[in-house]
């Protein structure tokens, strides 16, 4: 089962890669816009019924239709459900107890992500220190990083964590503005320009703004807290953890653009890098999250 608002190379493997295993697929209607605003906010969603008559159009075996909001609980019976990983079918499976009807696996494989050496770039900054054997600190950073996993972003995907005194005061990953589908919708608009130019020309909304977001939203005042971010801050975000008061910034992967290194470091911020080892066992779990991850970075 899948929402798809437009054709590309990753849903076509996924319905390929089920399909050929007799599995009936099952596209998500209109209906569902009501309750999640993501299926609303893709203006230029293809409309289901359309989206089966091309499927069915490349491959007459198919076994593809349109589903209803109404009538999703009686057309899950097992034994396997297999669903894209992404915030929207994470939130319909427990909104609609589809665990109760089926197995449930959630595949990853339909996110794209490019292709490219810059994008592997992975420049380490000056730190105070580099994390080993720090459990806490390893946990929040191990916490960080599946967050991430949850991004549609094919680019880049980022997961951050605000902390003080062992207590989560926000979670977030990137995504986009107005629909986290921008991308498969109309594209990056930095397409047609080389890295690090007019960085301005982004739909993109980075996991530490959002973080920063939330907790100006919720009222919680993040000065002297900790943030853990997957990856090291953008310059812009570094001035937003520099405006919002933190503490510390740990991060566990490099960034290949590091002016936010010296922003952070000038206001008395102090950087570390975390290294996350083989095996890290994450003591908090994402489910005990569910009310951050389940809230639309736009405020829905």
């Amino acid at each position: 089962m899948l929402y798809l608002p437009v054709l590309h190379a990753g849903y076509e493997r996924l319905v390929e890669k089920h399909s050929a295993l007799g599995a009936e697929v099952l596209l998500l209607g209109r209906g569902f816009g009501e309750r999640y605003p993501v299926v609303r906010k893709g203006i230029r969603a293809l409309d289901p019924k359309r989206v089966v008559e091309y499927l069915c159009a490349v491959d007459g075996s198919l076994r593809v239709s349109v589903v209803e909001p109404e009538d999703l609980p009686a057309r899950v019976s097992g034994p396997t459900l297999f669903l894209p990983d992404e915030t929207l079918m994470r939130d319909i499976v427990r909104d609609f107890r589809l665990r109760e009807r089926a197995e449930v696996s959630f595949d990853a494989s339909v996110l794209l992500r490019w292709d490219r050496k810059q994008s592997k770039t992975a420049t380490v900054p000056q730190v105070a220190g580099v994390v080993s054997t720090d459990k806490l600190a390893q946990r929040y950073s191990a916490l960080a990083k599946e967050l991430g996993g949850f991004s549609p972003d094919w680019w880049r995907q980022v997961g951050a964590v605000a902390v003080r005194d062992e207590v989560v005061l926000a979670t977030a990953y990137n995504t986009h503005l107005p629909s986290e589908y921008e991308l498969y919708a109309h594209g990056d608009p930095r397409d047609a320009y080389r890295k690090k130019q007019r960085l301005d020309l982004t739909t993109a909304l980075h996991a530490e703004a959002t973080v920063i977001g939330h907790a100006a939203r919720d009222g919680v005042s993040l000065r002297g807290a900790d943030m853990y971010a997957s990856t090291f801050p953008c310059p812009s975000c570094a001035r937003l953890i520099v405006a919002a008061g933190f503490a510390r910034c740990f991060f566990a992967e490099g960034y290949s653009m590091l002016a936010g290194d010296q922003l952070m470091r000038e206001a008395g911020i102090e950087v570390f890098s975390v290294d996350l080892g083989e095996h890290v066992e994450r003591q908090l779990s994402l489910d005990d999250l569910s009310g951050d991850l389940a809230t639309d970075p736009a405020g829905n």
